[in-house]
């Protein structure tokens, strides 16, 4: 637990510094891309490493190659990602979340096409990260701050899941994947995330950064945490099916890049369609 909690400020430090530094040269933008650019490919290539002690044998150097240039591709844009991607994403969503329905069993066509699973579980779906990035208002780099406030929101529900679950955790909600995970855990990592994302919304405020009503930051909050849930149990399905614990070892108290990235992955297009379609806060 110590660990865990020092290696998430020090990643917050870092993100905070490296936007901070970018800002200097009004290039804040470019910084969040490169933090996502660098996470992204550290995760996509951890993710084919799993999947290999399952039996897929996946190319990895062209699934990383594609997923470099999804996320440049993307962050160089003049128009991002299309309504219809989005919606694709959210189909491929639904997709990802039928392998919860078999935790016991390899699904062959994620084996039969791990380049690709790769490149659409991981790039694709960190794209949208990029999106926001990339979106900058005349006087504000909105998007930029509409990201860290996923992240934080998303984030902060494996904090409080932590912080109530394991004093409090009795009812498991997927033992054959991640037994730790209590429903108690569940409840109290959605309520501390809807509290973060109202208070960092008052912040936001405050700092005059963005203007995101604390009412509708409640209601954003809500979906996002949810699925943050079974979003991080697609990643334990995966490491279960290989027998592994942890992505990677380069974050004491977490893991991988992928274990970092776990929970963001299918929260990132409702996060885009909600703050893209369904607001007008950001201007792109």
């Amino acid at each position: 637990m110590k660990d865990r909690a020092l290696s998430t400020i020090g990643l917050w430090v870092v993100v905070g510094l490296v936007i901070y530094g970018f800002g200097r040269f009004n290039v804040a933008q470019l910084g969040g891309f490169i933090v996502i650019l660098a996470l992204g490919l550290a995760a996509q290539y951890e993710l084919y490493r799993i999947l290999e002690q399952t039996g897929a044998k996946p190319r990895i150097g062209t699934g990383m190659l594609a997923g470099a240039v999804i996320l440049i591709v993307t962050f160089l844009s003049s128009d991002g990602i299309s309504p219809l991607f989005n919606y694709i994403a959210l189909a491929w969503v639904a997709i990802l979340l039928t392998l919860l329905a078999r935790p016991l069993e390899n699904q062959n066509w994620v084996l039969r096409f791990s380049t690709l699973f790769g490149v659409l579980y991981v790039p694709c779906l960190l794209a949208f990260f990029v999106d926001f990035a990339r979106w900058k208002s005349t006087d504000s780099n909105h998007g930029l701050w509409i990201a860290l406030w996923i992240v934080a929101v998303t984030k902060f529900t494996d904090v409080g899941g932590l912080i109530f679950g394991v004093p409090f955790g009795k009812h498991k909600i997927a033992p054959n994947i991640s037994p730790a995970k209590s429903l108690e855990g569940c409840i109290g990592g959605v309520l501390c995330s809807v509290g973060v994302g109202v208070g960092l919304a008052a912040i936001y405020q405050q700092a005059g950064l963005l203007e995101i009503p604390l009412a509708k930051a409640a209601l954003y909050a809500l979906p996002l945490a949810i699925l943050s849930i079974p979003s991080d149990l697609v990643e334990s399905y995966l490491k279960r099916r290989a027998n592994v614990k942890d992505s990677g070892a380069t974050i004491p108290g977490i893991g991988g890049a992928l274990d970092l990235v776990d929970s963001l992955l299918l929260v990132a297009p409702v996060g885009f369609l909600i703050f893209k379609k369904l607001t007008h806060i950001v201007v792109s």
